[in-house]
């Protein structure tokens, strides 16, 4: 991502030579925009211009009104401001992620907004701190301060959103990278597997399956239904708690553990103990059901 130059040049060859490091038409359209909204404002006046500003006010006019006539047409030369800044809602945390995440999910763009959260989060560690911090990129952060001028958005409001986003929660890029596993999993696959399971348990144990799939393998052996297995596996994970290893049949021991998130619809699975939050691997109920329909270990009667 193109670094923002200095948001207030104080000349229109200062401007020039900073738009020359912005890559694309958009990033310059945004640039131009944020530069015009700068110009405008009294304060910002004098963060460029400093004493100069108050002994020399025309002057400083005249450059400020030569920069704001090139900087709009120039925009129209690009090809105009779009009718919007922010491709997607931003969010700095799990409580606001899940305020937006139903009507993503509606539309079938949960995923796709899920990877663009994800794209623009950068990591940064203080002078004073070793501690890595998470933070939005600086092409959001412009985007949100233009979409704000755009909405008219109360100040205070901005502010806090704008502090949000440079400063994420601790666990909020974990979340994401979670979503992403649990979301990409439920995808259709276009590639359908077919394994081809041996009867008993002990030979499917040496295979290189899933423990999933393993275990569906054996409780259709013994002549178990799907739902009843589902609900067995849940069972086993809240019993394992991600600390004490449960005996998964047709597996062994393992460890498991219910999703925080959607405890009735992902179960995670690890064969060391889980010392953070994404550690581990997912079963949503969509591969379990997946892997149930595609074993051949047993009569398709037992399914539901």
């Amino acid at each position: 991502m193109t670094k923002i130059p200095k948001v207030s040049p104080s000349t229109l060859t200062e401007l020039k030579t900073n738009m020359l490091t912005l890559r694309t038409k958009l990033e310059q359209i945004e640039y131009l925009s944020v530069v015009i909204l700068d110009l405008k404002d009294e304060n910002a006046r004098w963060v460029t211009y400093g004493e100069e500003y108050e002994k020399n006010r025309a002057n400083c006019d005249e450059l400020i009104q030569e920069m704001t006539v090139f900087a709009t047409n120039k925009i129209l030369i690009l090809g105009g401001r779009p009718i919007k800044w922010t491709e997607y809602p931003i969010v700095s945390s799990i409580g606001q992620f899940n305020e937006f995440k139903g009507s993503f999910k509606d539309d079938g763009k949960l995923l796709e907004w899920v990877k663009w959260l994800l794209s623009n989060i950068e990591h940064q560690v203080r002078k004073s701190s070793t501690f890595i911090e998470r933070k939005f990129n600086d092409r959001v952060l412009r985007q949100l301060f233009l979409d704000s001028k755009d909405k008219g958005e109360e100040y205070q409001k901005f502010v806090k959103r704008w502090g949000d986003a440079q400063r994420l929660e601790d666990d909020f890029e974990d979340y994401l990278e979670r979503q992403v596993k649990i979301l990409s999993l439920r995808m259709p696959n276009t590639k359908k597997e077919k394994p081809e399971f041996s009867r008993s348990a002990e030979e499917l144990s040496s295979g290189s399956y899933k423990p999933h799939t393993l275990f569906i393998a054996h409780e259709k052996q013994a002549g178990k239904k799907r739902g009843y297995t589902w609900n067995k596996l849940k069972q086993l994970a809240s019993e394992s708690k991600g600390e004490n290893q449960v005996e998964l049949p047709g597996c062994g021991k393992i460890y498991l553990k219910r999703d925080r998130e959607e405890p009735e619809a992902v179960i995670m699975y690890n064969h060391s103990k889980f010392e953070s939050p994404s550690d581990g691997k997912l079963v949503t109920k969509g591969a379990f059901d997946q892997a149930w329909t595609t074993d051949k270990s047993s009569k398709k009667k037992g399914n539901l």
